[in-house]
């Protein structure tokens, strides 16, 4: 049956409210004005959440901002910056579930949040966390949590750049590259105006080169490579030195002896990446230094039914634009854009992700939307999944390094097991017990046939996605991610940019990633990709696709040098199949049945499709241009490449013939 995507569905809007025949209708707007909300004041966030609790209280039915620009700073954040000696920071008796309190949207029915044209500017402090995983309750800047049939609309968000900035350009400008001394190579940064937080600490999480042009979607590798040192909020990245209030100096890779380092960065600093990093960077070379990874979310949507957001330009923010958790179901982005603010050409909009799903019910759509500069994919819609190791008749180990607090496993939740090759097992059961990473389950579990089993939580499924008329350009990270069923994408545009424009997949490493229920039923029709390099990533001199199709399993994708195994048994176990070259074939219905109608590809770098294992896959009535513009083509350029897989149906004369 040929592939029919995501048919179209209905997010409801807010339905107006009875009086119950006694012609006593509460208030139907509350003003936040009435509440403190004021340019002149810098806690703007406690004005709105004042005006919200009193909607609720008297059952108001939308509450108002106003047009303007307003502080939202946490308590004690004045105008002129943070305190110049903060507490010290004590890990033992940090609370994670106790970070400041954003804007609160929570248990509302048929209501409307209207921004009435407003600009938010957001400064919160970011509490270290110990984990990217660890999800901070009121951490985001806007939540909106338990609300059904809501409207969130029409207001800008933003960061202040002024005083506490996400990130900054700069020009390596020297470098020393020591080859007798462990970690003794730097790098000298000089940054194009005074660092607002000179001379205190910094963090170094991400350097990406760029063009001198400051193109927001080319980046410039004869730089140097993107260098990752530092993901999870409040990480203290690499050792830096202030050497003046515009040049830094900073030991790629190398601890410092200040801030915070959560356990899973460790491994990341090492001599030989300290040297060789150093060796790479280029004199002159132009640079984003990003002291923002993850972090509090710009906007989070968890357990809502029948969400819009709309017309909401966020310019920047820390962490995912948008985060979406638990029981979500039924919602929609209508001109919501995560773009740089008009004017500005700053490093970054989104610090991650620009849409991250980690888990939902499903339903969403998106359209009119633009998305640019955002710092990690443009979207990546998936359910956190986790692979475990049989312990006994009803019992299962976790054994990626993540945990068990990676997934939304808890005592009741209702699993469904898939085997190593991700083939169905039809097994089904409930947790019963939870103890540190074994789990008990109800009933007697199926064999394992492989060194593992992926449970997959059955109560949620990240599926039905439709986007019509979106833009997806200029950033060096962005990729767009699907790991779940039944998708459409429409009429959409994709570049330029250096990500890869759109990957169907699912994935579960050893150590790192397990995301993704599977991926079937996708349509792909009537989109534009054009000048998307798709090769400054991972395997830039085998894959360039403008579309990918996969499924993923290891040993190939481990990257266990910078991610140990941390359960020692498993690694030894994972070690001895690697040395005697153990494949895992993958289930050819895990990836499957997808349609790729009707689209123009214009200056592909590589190719316009690869499929690694996917099965039933559809290429026809396409169009494959060159403009002539200068765009270095690798010799697979415009072509198809199969790698497994069965029944796919595509162009003979485009199919590269090579293993």
């Amino acid at each position: 049956m040929e592939p029919t995507g995501c048919p179209d569905f209905e997010v409801e809007l807010p339905r107006p409210r009875p009086d119950g025949g006694s012609g006593a209708v509460p208030p139907s707007v509350v003003r936040a004005a009435d509440f403190g909300f004021s340019e002149s004041s810098t806690d703007n966030i406690a004005a709105i959440n004042a005006a919200l609790a009193e909607a609720k209280r008297i059952g108001a039915a939308c509450v108002e901002l106003a047009p303007g620009t307003y502080r939202c700073f946490d308590c004690g954040v004045s105008a002129e910056g943070p305190a110049a000696k903060p507490e010290p920071f004590n890990f033992s008796t940090f609370q994670p579930f106790n970070a400041p309190r954003g804007v609160r949207i929570e248990g509302f029915t048929d209501f409307t949040f209207d921004g009435c044209g407003a600009t938010l500017v957001f400064r919160r402090e970011r509490p270290p966390l110990p984990s990217q995983d660890t999800l901070l309750e009121n951490g985001a800047n806007v939540t909106v949590r338990g609300c059904l049939r809501t409207v969130v609309q029409n207001f800008n968000m933003d960061w202040d750049w002024e005083n506490d900035p996400p990130a900054v350009w700069c020009r390596c400008v020297g470098k020393h590259v020591d080859a007798a001394a462990d970690n003794a190579s730097f790098i000298d940064l000089e940054l194009e105006a005074p660092h607002p937080k000179y001379p205190q600490h910094v963090p170094v999480q991400l350097l990406t080169p760029f063009t001198d042009d400051k193109s927001g979607w080319r980046q410039d590798l004869a730089n140097g490579p993107r260098c990752y040192l530092g993901t999870s909020l409040g990480c203290i990245g690499s050792k830096s030195e202030w050497l003046s209030p515009t040049r830094l100096r900073v030991w790629l890779c190398v601890r410092p002896d200040y801030g915070y380092v959560p356990p899973e960065q460790e491994a990341a600093y090492a001599p030989a990446p300290n040297r060789e990093l150093a060796e790479r960077a280029r004199a002159g070379g132009l640079y984003s230094l990003s002291h923002c990874y993850y972090g509090l979310n710009g906007i989070v949507v968890d357990s809502n039914e029948h969400l819009t957001l709309r017309d909401i330009d966020i310019w920047s923010c820390c962490g995912f634009g948008v985060e979406t958790r638990g029981s979500q179901r039924f919602w929609q982005l209508v001109n919501f854009n995560i773009r740089p603010k008009p004017g500005t050409l700053r490093p970054v909009t989104s610090t991650a992700d620009a849409h991250h799903v980690i888990q939902s019910r499903g339903f969403c759509k998106m359209v009119d939307c633009e998305i640019a500069w955002n710092q990690d994919d443009y979207f990546n819609y998936h359910d956190r999944t986790q692979i475990a190791q049989t312990r006994g008749p009803r019992m299962v180990e976790v054994v990626n390094s993540r945990g068990i607090v990676y997934s939304p496993f808890r005592v009741g939740s209702r699993v469904r097991l898939k085997q190593e090759d991700f083939s169905d097992t039809g097994w089904k059961g409930v947790i019963v017990a939870i103890d540190g990473e074994r789990v008990t389950f109800d009933r007697d579990l199926p064999k394992q046939t492989g060194i593992l089993f992926v449970l997959i939580d059955d109560e949620f499924a990240t599926e039905n996605f439709l986007f019509k008329g979106c833009r997806f350009h200029d950033s060096p990270w962005g990729r767009g991610i699907v790991q779940g069923n039944n998708v459409t994408f429409e009429d959409c545009v994709f570049g330029p940019s250096s990500g890869l424009p759109l990957l169907f997949m699912s994935c579960y490493t050893y150590n790192v990633w397990c995301e993704g229920i599977g991926c079937r039923n996708i349509v792909v029709r009537g989109c534009r990709f054009e000048n998307c390099l798709s090769g400054n990533s991972w395997h830039v001199e085998k894959d360039a696709p403008q579309i990918k199709a996969s499924i993923r399993l290891p040993p190939e994708f481990v990257r266990m040098e910078a991610f140990p195994i941390l359960n020692h048994a498993f690694a030894a176990q994972v070690a001895a199949n690697i040395a005697a070259a153990r494949q895992v074939t993958p289930s050819p219905d895990a990836v499957c049945d997808i349609l790729i109608e009707n689209n123009t590809f214009v200056n592909p770098r590589g190719e316009v499709l690869l499929s690694e294992n996917a099965s039933r896959v559809t290429f026809r009535d396409n169009k494959i241009l060159s403009d002539g513009s200068e765009w270095n083509p690798f010799p697979f350029a415009g072509k198809i490449r199969l790698r497994g897989g069965s029944g796919n149906d595509v162009p003979e004369d485009l199919q590269e013939k090579t293993t």
